[in-house]
């Protein structure tokens, strides 16, 4: 496994091809995060709302900041992603196959060790203990209270419904990843054709 960088474009090229493809990969599940709330029924946003509402922000600041925060992250794990495969050479995408395969296991990876423990560590019991405690700081209305207590009672469909999209989300940051960067590694000796 070399670590030397020999790419042309430099780290800013890389840099930005991770930035294009994880917003793009974020923005192409947008649909997804609402399809949620749409399959236990229960109003639109509700799902971002769990990020916003921790944050001490109710309504549709709550969902928001929840959107927003979704997309800064997607932006931030396609850059991880597209250093770490230009850094090590196993990783880097020669072709849009194994760049679709390389991003699945980001995905996968950043769910077990990014989403999963801050979703059962750090938002549901803040958002417990804003919907359940007398003295939250945040006013939220009744029937918000009763649909993110139906999204926490549904939290195991939440959990294996958000491994599913991080799965999704890595096959695109990574197909997106495989597109932008053919160009640069077209002269590479591939190894099978795939890596």
């Amino acid at each position: 496994m070399s670590s030397k960088n020999d790419n042309s474009e430099g780290l800013f090229g890389t840099v930005k091809v991770g930035f294009g493809a994880g917003l793009v990969a974020g923005c192409a599940l947008f649909s997804s995060f609402l399809s949620i709330d749409q399959q236990i029924n229960i109003p639109h946003g509700t799902f971002y709302k769990t990020i916003g509402i921790p944050f001490g922000v109710e309504g549709m600041g709550a969902v928001a900041i929840g959107f927003l925060a979704h997309i800064i992250v997607s932006a931030l794990i396609g850059i991880c992603f597209n250093l770490a495969a230009s850094y090590w050479r196993t990783f880097r995408i020669v072709t849009i196959p194994k760049g679709i395969l390389t991003g699945a296991i980001t995905g996968a990876i950043v769910f077990s060790l990014a989403f999963l423990p801050l979703h059962t560590l750090v938002m549901t019991p803040m958002l417990e203990s804003a919907i359940y405690s007398s003295d939250s700081i945040v006013n939220i209305l009744p029937d918000e209270k009763e649909a993110l207590a139906t999204l926490l009672v549904n939290n195991d469909f939440v959990l294996w419904y958000s491994a599913l999209l991080h799965v999704i989300f890595g096959s695109v940051m990574g197909l997106m990843s495989g597109f932008l960067l053919h160009d640069r590694y077209r002269t590479v000796e591939r190894i099978r054709s795939f890596w």
